[in-house]
């Protein structure tokens, strides 16, 4: 069994007293320089090294940073979110490992219980009582969507540019043949949810296109929502799905009522990552980039935690055209898919 090597044998080799080892190691106290050099020979001779657990008492912090997950009751939880907290908890812990971290992931029910330096939240809501709670005990937070309370405004948030993204493909269904371009989306009180609805009326109401919003009802399938929207009177001809689940209901409704995809109906989702998911009829994507939203997250909490200022926090969203707004003469080939770069 390996022993380790600790102050007292530091101590016991340069015969000074285990206080003023420590105050030489750690760079605190009155100590003069050759002493300090001194300890640190000794230190490195003997093979020294610190106790994490003791220094982690010592600084007040264990290493260790948080990834608060919600909505595990819902009933959607299985294809949209746990997708997306899937690849941005992946993104996270590699890049915590790197900076010599951990992650702990866990519901908002335990998070008081654990010991943690500091949390990332993810899709703040109104009023969200853990970044209250961060901010009567002093623990750094980083949000993953912008918070909607102006008392939070300092926090450091990781973005996309979906709002600009969504209006370029809200322009290339137009160019496509389009003109009543659908929103189905939900009743989540999120930043996501609001900045999509805002984007998709404000580039409505600039290029003409009847705002069609179909919004689930509290407990409802979106297979219902989705139904219900494609058997309006005023069937719209173009649909954007606020997530996985949603386009997945979209090809199941325009199936029960005989609609083609892309013939009858263009349809696009927003997604946590571009990957093709081997949908019924490949999907044109929004992609948050997840994995590297959560790489991003990470380091910003943890540049806050040792005193730095977190920058670049603004991830780029993805467009992934595929077949689903692949009509042929309409720039590309049913069987292509393309990055779109702008």
């Amino acid at each position: 069994m390996v022993t380790r090597i600790g102050i007292r044998d530091v101590a016991r080799a340069t015969g000074l007293s285990i206080t003023t080892v420590s105050h030489a190691l750690s760079g605190k106290g009155r100590v003069s320089e050759s002493t300090r050099d001194a300890v640190r020979a000794a230190a490195e001779r003997l093979g020294y090294q610190p106790d994490p657990i003791a220094a982690g008492l010592a600084s007040g912090r264990v290493g260790v940073i948080g990834i608060l997950v919600e909505h595990v009751s819902s009933r959607h939880w299985e294809h949209t979110y746990r997708p997306y907290y899937a690849a941005f908890i992946s993104g996270a812990t590699m890049l915590a490992v790197e900076r010599d971290h951990a992650v702990v992931v866990l519901p908002t029910t335990l998070w008081g219980k654990v010991p943690l330096d500091g949390v990332i939240v993810v899709d703040p809501a109104h009023g969200d009582p853990i970044m209250a709670e961060c901010r009567r005990r002093g623990k750094p937070v980083v949000a993953d969507g912008k918070p909607l309370d102006l008392d939070f405004a300092d926090v450091p948030v990781v973005e996309s540019d979906s709002d600009r993204t969504l209006q370029t493909l809200l322009g290339r269904l137009r160019d496509s043949g389009a003109s009543r371009i659908a929103l189905l989306t939900g009743t989540e009180p999120d930043s996501y949810t609001l900045d999509t609805d805002k984007a998709y009326r404000s580039w409505s109401g600039t290029h003409g296109n009847p705002v069609i919003i179909e919004a689930l009802q509290p407990g409802e399938n979106p297979a219902a929502a989705a139904e219900r929207l494609l058997s309006r009177p005023d069937r719209p001809d173009a649909v954007h799905g606020l997530n996985e689940t949603y386009g997945e209901a979209l090809l199941g409704a325009a199936r029960r009522l005989g609609l083609s995809i892309p013939g009858d109906l263009l349809v696009t989702i927003m997604c946590e990552t571009a990957e093709d998911k081997h949908w019924e009829v490949p999907l044109t994507v929004l992609s948050f980039e997840a994995e590297r939203r959560g790489a991003v997250a990470a380091a910003a909490l943890i540049d806050v935690l040792h005193g730095g200022e977190p920058g670049g926090l603004r991830v780029p969203t993805r467009l992934v055209i595929r077949e689903s707004t692949d009509r042929p003469g309409t720039g590309g080939g049913a069987a292509s898919e393309r990055t779109v770069r702008e």
